[in-house]
């Protein structure tokens, strides 16, 4: 989890484009200081639905040593194909919400559009009618009796370490009454899916025992040299005029002359305050195509 929440920090600040990043921006308080942290926050979180007894039934030695701890659960024979209702994105998004509202006072709606996020990690948010039908097995979530109070601890210990290491633990009451758009939702999914595969490689980030104790800046730097992701293309003006920009971009044989309409194209388009839709009409074997080429 911890691995998943630096991989984002890194997409955020060296791969996601600037109109991405400032669609998520401005739908928070503090602008894009808030979106990093959100995007880590959700990266780091992702994965908390494994923390309940339907994920770690699965692997009886592991469940052995939760139960040795007081985590008591069914064996995976026990609950049977009941699990399916809890895959471990729903079950974070049910976490999540849940402790939004028991432990920073939110309401309504407002958990579920950041536990979304959590729940869509693998690529398809859940339906409603999911929760729904989870909401009455909660002994999917929680082993009932005296193991219940000590599997919300554990899971409510997870979050807010989560919380704390992405540094959204001071952001959270400032987000109560946030409404997040379905676009800046999907955009968040698609970075925490992006950041859960890398993070998920083994070679960049080895399991243990081997690995224990390194998370920390110099593994997370190491793993990003290694992975070798390309730079994303980002826009650069050209410089100098028409006729040069013409001359370098198509290969202009030597004497060629910019038509009238294309140098005008290129004066529109520079022109322009913020990108939008410029429309340029002329007579077949004016050079149109250039121009637009060239305007973009």
């Amino acid at each position: 989890m911890a691995d998943s929440g630096a991989v984002a920090g890194r997409l955020w600040d060296r791969w996601l484009p600037e109109q991405v990043r400032r669609l998520a921006a401005e739908a928070l308080p503090a602008g894009e200081a808030d979106g990093r942290r959100l995007a880590v926050w959700l990266a780091t979180t992702h994965d908390i639905g494994k923390a309940t007894p339907a994920f770690a039934c699965q692997v009886e030695e592991l469940a052995h040593e939760m139960r040795c701890q007081g985590l008591a659960m069914p064996s995976h024979r026990q609950l049977g194909k009941d699990r399916r209702l809890a895959p471990h994105g729903l079950a974070g998004q049910q976490l999540l919400a849940e402790w939004l509202r028991r432990s920073h006072g939110w309401s309504g709606s407002a958990p579920m559009q950041f536990a979304v996020v959590v729940g869509g990690h693998h690529g398809v948010p859940p339906a409603r009618g999911d929760a729904r039908a989870l909401a009455d097995y909660p002994e999917l979530l929680r082993t009932p009796g005296s193991a219940e109070a000590r599997w919300r601890a554990v899971q409510e210990e997870l979050l807010e370490a989560c919380a704390r290491v992405a540094g959204v633990d001071a952001r959270l009451a400032a987000w109560r009454d946030v409404r997040l758009p379905q676009p800046v939702q999907a955009v968040l999914s698609g970075l925490v899916i992006v950041a859960d595969w890398i993070a998920s490689n083994p070679d960049l980030f080895p399991y243990f025992p081997d690995a224990r104790g390194q998370f920390s800046e110099t593994r997370w730097e190491a793993a990003w040299r290694g992975l070798a992701l390309p730079e994303p293309w980002r826009a650069v003006a050209p410089v100098g005029s028409a006729e040069e920009l013409f001359a370098d971009r198509f290969s202009l044989p030597a004497g060629a002359r910019v038509r009238p309409v294309q140098e005008a194209a290129v004066a529109l388009a520079r022109g322009m305050a913020r990108p939008g839709l410029l429309v340029v009409e002329a007579p077949m074997g004016e050079g149109k195509t250039e121009a637009a080429l060239a305007a973009v």
